[in-house]
């Protein structure tokens, strides 16, 4: 759960949202992951945080716009490590068709 602006948000993923984040990284997000051991470039972060965040209980996503500024604001207060560990658990959990072996 995040709040921002007394407001609760949730990140969420699908296929859908993750061609988009795609497109706007120009990476591939297995590579990505992989290629940094799961530690995103700034960049590719925010956009995460950006196209995957909902208000807790909505069913649209945000404007990335304002994704964009939720995630800097987070980036600063809570730190790197915090917003990266969350992005990387809704990922584990919304798409583990990623994590499969085999």
């Amino acid at each position: 759960m995040i709040t921002y602006g007394g407001k609760n948000y949730v990140l969420k993923y699908n296929m859908k949202r993750i061609e988009l984040i795609e497109g706007v990284t120009n990476m591939p997000t297995l590579a990505d992951l992989q290629r940094t051991r799961g530690l995103l470039s700034l960049a590719s972060l925010k956009a995460y945080v950006a196209y995957g965040i909902k208000e807790d209980g909505a069913d649209v996503f945000l404007n990335p716009k304002k994704g964009m500024e939720i995630a800097e604001s987070l980036i600063e207060s809570n730190g790197y490590p915090d917003v990266c560990a969350n992005v990387l658990e809704a990922l584990e959990r919304d798409c583990p068709f990623f994590f499969r072996e085999g």
